[in-house]
């Protein structure tokens, strides 16, 4: 860890791939999220279209990982039947790991054998995510994912990426007046060591590394009505994407569809205290003139949210 290395570390990079509802556009895609961090991927969703979108975006389908589902509506995992099959074309050997709610077991299973059975190259995990699990999904060296269920007709899951703690930083003026060189002792003491100096000296990390800082919070709520999970999901992440499916004036078909409005999802961010919000998976029915409007709606609550568009890029 260098002394003046910023929070976090290297960044997260968001490239939302689509940003349509439940029929694409012209302008808009199907949902599917893409995190890059530190050499791996993570796909979130995986509508028709993704695979064009990832090659779009200048991505590489080999460096995804893991697939994590939010849910098996066809707009949000459709993709997926197209996804692995240029895997396996494309001779991919790294396993894949595919997480989602209940029957995601079932979705990969029926893509690996219809019409008839087809021999993989590449071994494919599923990870199940019992109905209301609240909890961890998974867990890197310097990460883990979370989970929570949402509000929708199917079993729905919203994703939160967090980074561990990282260590605090380190107090170079108090080192030089200790008398700690510069060196291996340095780095001991940032990862939490005790070094002991030429004089027999003790110097503990407390007496140059100040309180562990928070890593990054990266936060996917879609689809879902308006609820109090997504907020407690999204609470103090630096980017949160939550679906936006309509206006003000459709809250009554938005609540009957289990979808959230644009003013709902605002509120979602605003009571979760989030730094950034990036609004979604609009409605076709929104061309670009309304969709202005609809813009001005969650502003009121929350003035600095973006309206996503296709291929946008966020990095943490």
């Amino acid at each position: 860890m260098l002394e003046d290395e910023p929070k976090g570390g290297r960044p997260l990079r968001i490239t939302l791939l689509g940003t349509s509802s439940a029929v694409p556009t012209f302008r808009r895609s199907l949902s599917g999220t893409l995190l890059e961090r530190d050499g791996e991927a993570f796909l979130l969703d995986c509508g028709e279209g993704t695979q064009f979108q990832l090659m779009r975006a200048g991505a590489r389908r080999g460096h995804i990982g893991t697939i994590l589902l939010t849910h098996l509506h066809g707009d949000h995992c459709y993709g997926l039947a197209g996804l692995l099959s240029s895997m396996n074309l494309n001779q991919r050997e790294k396993p894949l790991l595919v997480i989602g709610p209940r029957g995601t077991g079932r979705w990969v299973e029926f893509i690996q054998t219809f019409p008839r059975p087809m021999r993989f190259n590449f071994e494919i995990r599923v990870k199940e995510i019992p109905d209301g699990y609240v909890g961890d999904v998974l867990e890197g060296q310097d990460y883990v994912v979370r989970t929570r269920p949402l509000l929708h007709r199917l079993p729905s899951q919203g994703y939160r990426f967090e980074e561990k703690p990282l260590p605090g930083r380190f107090d170079t003026a108090r080192a030089e007046a200790l008398g700690i060189p510069f060196g291996p002792d340095r780095g001991a003491l940032v990862r939490g060591e005790s070094v002991t100096l030429p004089d027999g000296s003790v110097v503990t990390p407390d007496d140059v590394v100040g309180p562990p800082r928070p890593g990054k919070v990266f936060v996917y709520c879609t689809d879902t009505g308006f609820c109090l999970e997504a907020k407690r999901l999204a609470q103090d992440a630096d980017l949160l994407i939550h679906e936006a499916t309509f206006s003000d004036a459709m809250h009554t078909m938005a609540w009957e569809r289990t979808h959230s409005t644009l003013r709902q999802a605002a509120t979602v961010a605003k009571a979760a205290r989030v730094k950034r919000f990036v609004a979604t998976h609009f409605s076709t029915r929104f061309d670009r003139d309304s969709i202005k409007e609809l813009e001005k709606e969650g502003r009121e609550v929350f003035p600095d949210l973006v309206m996503a568009k296709d291929l946008d890029v966020f990095e943490i």
